[in-house]
């Protein structure tokens, strides 16, 4: 039996393989790997091809095509969950990978490094813009949110997985020109392993609630413009960090107590039209920091309510 080094597709841990089987079980993060997939990637990442001009030029314009359609994943926001969010991350990352290891080739090949990721930067925007172009005026918004999320758990968590030459760089230009081009949305670069963290803290337990009471799914719109929020805006500082920690702290005690109310129901519609309605609102209308007030007048002011005043 002949044994040989390989790369796990997944977690980019050390493999030992069998080139006589078809699978074996990375140790590592314990997904199921295809052994000839594997065999063929280290086939592409250890020819050494050098690029003629042509070469290069063919390469790069079917990058450019293909990078826009990385915004693209399947179920969207949908599979944006902590029960299904591990496995559709681990297919959105396979499904990608080839353009990984392209981008990389023609970064090492790229005499302009910058200027090249600056193109497909460029790319990825232009396109955004366009399908934003194309929605009704009512739907952008929504369209505008769903993307930046997208755009922050998976696209931008998957290219730091691979930890290729080119990936940090290119994440830093998305998240600089994202921002300049819709200056309205807050967007940020974290490793699949941090979100993956969030998850193990049970996201959203008040807002959630709320939602559930008004017969809204999990993904729906609040829900998603609200932990976007959370994620991208409150927690890219200390302040806001610490604040979502003590929501973290406190939220399912609160959630227990309103449950075993019987107004329930009555009392979850009053957080909705006095926090959760005016936050989105302001949220909106780029009032990022009023929201923050309001978002912590109610983590307090429930906690007051529901916690302190019937200790």
């Amino acid at each position: 039996m002949i044994f040989t080094e390989g790369v796990c597709p997944i977690c980019r841990g050390k493999l030992i393989l069998s080139t006589e089987k078809q699978q074996t079980t990375c140790y590592g993060c314990g997904g199921k790997v295809s052994i000839p997939e594997v065999m063929k990637i280290i086939e592409e990442e250890t020819i050494v091809k050098i690029m003629n001009k042509e070469e290069y030029c063919g390469e790069l314009n079917e990058v450019l095509e293909r990078f826009p359609s990385m915004l693209q994943v399947a179920d969207g926001v949908a599979s944006f969950q902590k029960d299904t969010y591990e496995s559709a991350f681990q297919s959105y990352y396979h499904k990608h990978y080839k353009n990984y290891l392209a981008i990389d080739r023609l970064y090492a090949a790229s005499e302009d490094k910058e200027g090249f990721l600056k193109r497909l930067v460029c790319q990825l925007v232009e396109t955004e813009k366009m399908h934003l172009a194309q929605q009704e005026k009512s739907e952008r918004e929504q369209r505008m949110i769903y993307d930046n999320v997208l755009l922050s758990v998976y696209m931008l968590p998957a290219m730091l997985h691979y930890k290729g030459q080119a990936m940090t760089n290119l994440c830093s230009a998305i998240v600089e020109r994202w921002k300049e081009a819709f200056p309205k949305y807050q967007i940020s670069a974290n490793p699949y392993e941090k979100i993956i963290s969030g998850f193990r803290k049970k996201l959203c337990y008040i807002t959630t609630a709320v939602c559930e009471s008004l017969g809204k799914d999990d993904n729906c719109y609040e829900l998603t413009i609200l932990r976007d929020y959370r994620d991208n805006y409150l927690r890219s500082t200390k302040e806001g960090e610490a604040l979502v920690d003590a929501y973290y702290d406190i939220a399912p005690s609160i959630v227990k107590r309103i449950n075993k109310s019987e107004n329930s129901s009555e009392i979850y519609h009053g957080i909705y039209d006095k926090y959760l309605k005016p936050c989105i609102k302001l949220l909106e209308s780029q009032k990022l920091e009023e929201c923050k007030v309001l978002y912590t007048d109610m983590v307090f002011g429930l906690e007051k309510k529901f916690l302190l005043q019937q200790a």
